[in-house]
């Protein structure tokens, strides 16, 4: 057994804490309610799987899954979404299958929150214009 805990066979794994996801979603929200706007923000671990979650009274709907699949695309790939955009502008239809299979987002809103390089979770928000949508995610990912 190595010095770590782990075995044989067995890699180990970080994650964002369920406490870090939750301030991270906290913060984001005050800063939209002190502006009066409302977004969905979603944070999760490096698998994808939701942490925490917030749709603010008023933030559209359909943002609540965006922010989740924009969350979820950052965690998985370690990159935006805006960067991920990019890598597809050229190929439309491997885009939309690409998509379609993993419920991935491409666009501005999602940032991977990263230790030593490696992704621990990903930050999404959604419901207001995508600048500022990015704005909100680049600035929580760097802070964490």
């Amino acid at each position: 057994m190595s010095e770590n805990g782990t075995g044989k066979g067995v890699v180990a794994a970080y994650d964002v804490s369920s406490d870090a996801a939750g301030a991270i979603v906290a913060d984001i929200v005050a800063k939209c309610a002190a502006t009066g706007r409302a977004v969905s923000v979603a944070v999760v671990d490096s698998a994808g799987t939701l942490v925490a979650f917030h749709r603010m009274d008023g933030a559209l709907r359909f943002s609540a899954d965006l922010a989740v699949a924009k969350a979820r695309t950052s965690a998985s790939f370690g990159r935006t979404t805006a960067f991920m955009e990019g890598l597809m502008t050229d190929r439309p239809a491997f885009s939309q299958s690409f998509t379609e299979i993993g419920g991935w987002y491409l666009g501005r809103g999602g940032h991977p929150l990263l230790r030593d390089g490696k992704p621990v979770g990903g930050i999404g928000v959604s419901g207001d214009a995508a600048d500022y949508e990015d704005e909100l995610a680049r600035e929580a990912s760097g802070a964490f």
